[in-house]
């Protein structure tokens, strides 16, 4: 039995990539946010699972402290 009321990505966070004020990049695969969080010498804090059909997964970055 299926509650239509319900968002079907509940739990998980919405991003919108026009007011998100932080460092993200787009990556095909969770691998990549890695790969590209040393790229950029940066820490990977969070990926986002957009599950849309081109680039995916939302990188989240931000500077090592210090």
């Amino acid at each position: 039995m299926s509650d239509d009321t319900q968002p079907e990505n509940e739990g998980q966070e919405e991003f919108d990539p026009i007011t998100d004020t932080r460092d993200w990049s787009a990556a095909a695969t969770e691998l990549a946010c890695f790969a590209l969080a040393r790229s950029k010498g940066k820490r990977l804090v969070k990926i986002i699972n957009t599950k849309k059909l081109t680039m995916p997964f939302i990188c989240i970055f931000e500077d090592y402290p210090g």
